[in-house]
């Protein structure tokens, strides 16, 4: 009966360790793929060896959707230094940071700038749901602009596309200049104009023979609105 038990438990033992290899195998592949994935973004190499899982499928899904919207002969050649320096300059030069934002509200595409104006990155905020970074009493607001269904056309005549409004976004970057963290963010108001623009798939047929569904998207510049200076003069009341 000992022996009998001996090797039930050694054959237990066994499969219990084969059970772990296979587990550390897969976990071992998964890690590797998630690798080889962070390295096709778009992204400098001292950023994406730092992404977790979560952040990497975020950012993938963002790049794939950008795709659609800039347009598959806009990603073909490699980057030279000369383009990243233009870029730079173009970005320097305007008062506010562009995002591109879906329908549903994921801001799929920010350009680097916004950490000059909001403190936070590019990296923290694409994939990321605008609802959970701007104020609640500006969501309406937000989603009618986001619609197709936004405005007044007469029949006969397209709805307007064209989109002007203000939301409030959490900012990180105090007025003298400090970063803090995300829950001691202020609201900072934008100021926001742009086009919302359908973007239909280039290939005839999608995934198993179905056709992907087009994109809509609202490509907007947002323009910080500057606090009204504070005089420090005091205030006394006129003489009547």
């Amino acid at each position: 009966m000992t022996a009998d038990k001996d090797k039930k438990r050694s054959s237990s033992e066994r499969r219990k360790e084969k059970s772990r290899d296979a587990a550390r195998c897969r976990r071992s592949k998964e890690t590797e793929g998630f690798y080889e994935l962070a390295h096709q973004l778009p992204l400098p190499h001292s950023v994406s060896s730092h992404l977790d899982k979560a952040s990497i499928m975020r950012l993938a899904i963002s790049f794939l959707r950008t795709r659609k919207v800039v347009g598959p002969g806009c990603s073909n050649g490699a980057e030279t230094e000369e383009d990243r320096q233009t870029d730079s300059m173009y970005l320097k030069s305007l008062e506010g940071f562009v995002t591109v934002v879906t329908s549903d509200g994921d801001m799929i595409f920010l350009s680097e700038n916004i950490n000059k104006f909001m403190g936070l990155t590019q990296v923290e905020l694409t994939g990321q749901s605008i609802f959970d970074f701007t104020h609640p009493c500006d969501h309406d607001e937000i989603r009618e602009n986001l619609s197709l269904k936004n405005g007044t056309g007469k029949k006969g005549k397209a709805l307007s596309t064209e989109r002007d409004f203000f939301m409030r976004m959490k900012c990180t970057v105090t007025n003298r200049g400090r970063t803090v963290n995300l829950k001691s963010a202020s609201w900072k108001v934008l100021h926001c104009t742009g086009h919302l623009k359908v973007y239909n798939s280039c290939a005839p047929h999608g995934l198993c023979g179905f056709k992907e569904p087009p994109l809509t998207c609202l490509v907007m510049m947002c323009e910080p609105i500057p606090h009204p200076p504070t005089s420090t003069r005091p205030w006394t009341a006129r003489p009547s």
